[in-house]
């Protein structure tokens, strides 16, 4: 637990995996990676250890001995996440949220015959795996935005297997979220280029994944890497997010011993590759109606491009 001003940051080797701010009243509330409130922190500790009982999670936060026999940390061996069945509706239902958020189907097809791309109730899941091929890390994303927790780990997920959806190895991405992954492809074939091999780091904050071998593997082969950030939702953020893909953009620049570029969109073009992407199809959109309804003789087509002066992100070498 480091200390950051009127926060705490939990952290789980180098990643941040709560954030626990104190109140003017002096009451602590905490939220997960994602900024999802969890509570005060009584239900942090239950939170940590599944189990626990109110009485047990205030003994634990006094310090006073326990109220029952616990098992010692190094007995313990973490379960991989279970994957859910991929019943059809789910999948269908899924596949419609990725099209409505501007992926193509060409995209989320070639995301699912990797693995990368998932599906569960209510949700698509993005899935990192070992080199058996077991899943080690799913993300879940809601399709609802009316649900409550719109991003979550799977119990057993660990941050340092990530979702890797492959393309050029020449060029190497890390981004914060599968669906920038996914975006990023449409993105680059949009422009032209060939779809980057894309690595999702899961936040900002999170490095364990550069220290796998295999993970190092795809950087030093890569001729570029980039790591992208993100416009954030106030100054703060935007300060801690930053300092999060610096240090990504450092330790990729250790492992490879070449200069890494860093990206974030322009304020104009969104918040992420996902916003961004969603944003250019929409565009397309709104031109192609436009001349639909002028009568226009000349074709527009998606591949042609919706503006002469590609803006993007670079992907030459």
């Amino acid at each position: 637990m480091k200390r950051e001003g009127r926060h705490l940051s939990v952290r789980s080797g180098s990643d941040e995996v709560y954030r626990v701010t104190r109140l003017q009243d002096g009451r602590y509330l905490w939220c997960d990676r994602y900024g999802n409130t969890g509570g005060d922190n009584i239900d942090l500790v239950r939170e940590i250890e599944p189990g626990t009982g109110y009485a047990e999670a205030v003994y634990r936060l006094h310090g006073a001995p326990t109220v029952r026999q616990q098992t010692r940390q190094n007995e313990l061996k973490r379960q991989p996440p279970q994957l859910p069945p991929q019943l059809p509706a789910a999948r269908e239902r899924g596949r419609e949220y990725l099209r409505g958020r501007g992926i193509t189907p060409d995209t989320i097809e070639h995301a699912e015959n990797t693995g990368m791309l998932r599906y569960a109730d209510g949700g698509v899941l993005f899935v990192g795996y070992d080199r058996a091929g077991t899943a080690q890390n799913a993300t879940r994303r809601a399709i609802d935005p009316g649900d409550p927790v719109q991003k979550r780990d799977l119990r057993g997920s660990d941050k340092s297997y990530p979702p890797i959806l492959p393309g050029d190895p020449a060029k190497v991405w890390i981004v914060e979220g599968g669906a920038d992954a996914l975006a990023l492809h449409d993105i680059a074939k949009r422009s032209g280029q060939q779809p980057p091999t894309v690595i999702v780091s899961g936040g900002a904050n999170v490095r364990s994944f550069l220290e796998r071998d295999d993970v190092q593997a795809i950087l030093k082969r890569a001729e570029r890497v980039t790591v992208a950030g993100e416009n954030e939702k106030n100054p703060e953020a935007q300060a801690k997010a930053d300092a999060g893909h610096q240090k990504q953009a450092q330790r990729v620049a250790e492992i490879t011993g070449r200069d890494v570029r860093q990206w974030t969109p322009k304020p104009e073009q969104g918040k992420d590759l996902a916003d961004m992407n969603a944003r250019q199809v929409a565009e397309i959109e709104r031109k192609r109606r436009a001349e639909i309804e002028a009568e226009r003789p000349r074709a527009f087509t998606q591949e042609s491009g919706y503006d002469s002066g590609y803006d993007g992100p670079s992907f030459g070498r």
